[in-house]
């Protein structure tokens, strides 16, 4: 006879009258007992870490084309190149002052959400047109509380580089025109996601960051 077997009929054998009080010793022979515990503590952590060595990641999204070199400058009329950001992956949006100005940025509250990646995610935005000087710039940048160690606003020749980023995207089958969506890039210069910016999509794109620091060892 197994041993809850014989709890079962040593309970059956004790008189209804006297079952609560047969019901507590038994449960205080065990709370004392070490081996109870340890059989406890086995199962409560041992499980949630077993389904967390099973559960399988994500894959890593596709190669869709390689983000063309740039040479633009940033709201403080400072260079901003690929060298500027080589091996840190970008979020990058193309977008013109206009829209900019009046509906803002997605890049806004992105800024916050990989505020914790320390120097590993730089967030771009190549203003396209509506951009007179620097000067304008720096008005953009303040009004989008675009912080300039996190977050660039960048112009120059932003609208022939939107045009190369279409051609270079061509084969996977990009949009007419990259304004309102938001390019993934890798720290080897690929773009990896074409998004937009529904919370879903933010969501996303924040995995995938994720994902892309932790194979890049960024």
């Amino acid at each position: 006879m197994t041993a809850s077997a014989s709890t079962a009929a040593l309970g059956a054998s004790v008189p209804a009258a006297a079952r609560p009080a047969f019901v507590q010793r038994l449960a205080a022979r065990l709370t004392g007992s070490p081996w109870f515990w340890a059989l406890f503590v086995a199962t409560a952590f041992g499980m949630p870490f077993a389904r967390s060595l099973s559960r399988r990641l994500p894959a890593a999204p596709p190669v869709l084309g390689t983000f063309p070199a740039f040479a633009l400058l940033d709201q403080g009329a400072q260079p901003f190149t690929s060298e500027t950001v080589r091996g840190r992956i970008l979020v990058v949006e193309f977008v013109s002052a206009r829209t900019l100005a009046e509906a803002g940025s997605p890049l806004m509250r992105l800024q916050q959400r990989v505020r914790n990646t320390a120097d590993r995610v730089h967030l771009a935005s190549f203003v396209t047109t509506g951009i007179a000087g620097p000067g304008d710039l720096a008005r953009l940048a303040g009004q989008s509380h675009a912080g300039a160690w996190r977050w660039t606003l960048a112009s120059g020749d932003a609208a022939a580089l939107e045009t190369t980023t279409l051609a270079a995207l061509g084969a996977g089958g990009a949009p007419a025109s990259l304004e309102g969506r938001l390019l993934l890039v890798d720290g080897q210069g690929r773009v990896r996601r074409l998004l937009g910016s529904t919370p879903s999509e933010i969501d996303l794109m924040m995995r995938d960051i994720g994902l892309l620091a932790n194979l890049e060892g960024t």
